[in-house]
């Protein structure tokens, strides 16, 4: 009896790959465990769909996943060799070589699909040409949107629409400043932390959950060892840190109003960051925002007792707090 051959890693493979294992049905074990059997099942209904309403000459939408969205690691003699995120790679400590400026090698190598193929396929069926634009989130955003320029133009199309998630949408954001050619004829911005976020409060600080449990894995280091030696390294956090917006707040781009102890972050990336969102541009009539509501979501933090408090109320998405999602002009919806 002949067996199908063995298949890599899912995370391994390129995102055309999974689509037509999807469609085939082929090693549906492999791919329900990954993606979950309820969102294998939709994405699999989707996948068949979309090659029946594929439309070559459909309109072109970039699709930027968020933070921790892009998958990152090295490319040697057209080998892969993925770190973010292989959960071998973690557990052998893989998670120290994320940091700035030793990591710089690294490079994106795709999107994390169980989080962004159902939009991908749901855009084919709609008529349009998703692409997925995958970038080193650890990076400057000044640095990625000025990389998504050169992408849109690669794309030989005359007008784009972009699609982007939480971070991707400051990427995006800055992007659009700069198309001074047009070709950005639409930006859908998905929860993104137009005022910023306590999500990388937390991360640099070692509390937020998902950090805690990947750190979980790995077998080296603890989370508050790669909060210090990793995540505080890194200017794309710096760059979504939330702004005062009351006199009672702090100012986190002060490195003062911060715990004073072996987490303290880095005094010029916080500067670097304040000017990154000072130069933020308003929005235009070609600018929509889609924001979260209801979820638990950390609003305000204090310090107190030498660290800092966090208040959690249902007013956001989860991650980003409402109030921080609006971008005050654009055409918004709630969700």
């Amino acid at each position: 009896m002949s067996h199908p051959p063995a298949l890599p890693s899912p995370a391994d493979l390129h995102e055309d790959q999974i689509i037509a294992l999807l469609r085939s049905g082929a090693h549906a074990a492999l791919l329900s465990a990954y993606f979950g059997e309820v969102e294998y099942r939709e994405l699999a209904q989707l996948a068949k769909i979309a090659a029946t309403r594929s439309n070559g000459r459909g309109e072109v939408v970039f699709i930027l996943p968020g933070i921790m969205g892009s998958r990152l690691g090295s490319l040697r003699r057209r080998m892969t060799s993925l770190l973010w995120l292989h959960p071998m790679a973690i557990a052998q400590g893989g998670l120290s070589q994320l940091a700035l400026p030793a990591g710089k090698s690294l490079r994106a190598l795709g999107v994390m699909l169980p989080g962004y193929l159902k939009l991908r396929l749901s855009l084919e069926i709609a008529g349009f040409l998703p692409v997925f634009h995958p970038f080193d989130w650890r990076a400057d955003l000044e640095t990625l949107a000025r990389a998504l320029t050169p992408a849109i133009e690669k794309s030989r199309a005359r007008k784009v629409h972009i699609v982007a998630h939480s971070m991707g949408g400051l990427v995006a954001r800055i992007a659009l400043a700069n198309d001074r050619n047009g070709r950005i004829q639409r930006l859908v911005q998905l929860g993104a932390p137009n005022r910023g976020s306590f999500a990388p409060v937390q991360a640099m600080r070692a509390a937020y959950p998902t950090v805690r449990k990947i750190a979980a894995l790995d077998q080296l280091s603890t989370a508050e060892q790669l909060a210090r030696t990793v995540f505080l390294t890194l200017p794309g956090l710096y760059q979504m840190l939330p702004s005062a917006l009351t006199a009672d707040e702090p100012n986190l781009f002060d490195p003062a109003q911060w715990p004073q102890d072996d987490l303290a972050p880095d005094a010029t990336m916080l500067n670097r960051a304040c000017k990154v969102r000072s130069r933020m541009s308003p929005p235009d009539e070609r600018c929509a925002v889609i924001v979260g509501t209801n979820q638990e979501t950390v609003t305000s933090l204090r310090l107190c007792d030498g660290g800092f408090e966090y208040s959690v109320r249902r007013d956001g998405d989860g991650t980003v707090p409402l109030a921080r999602a609006l971008w005050d002009g654009a055409e918004t919806w709630f969700v």
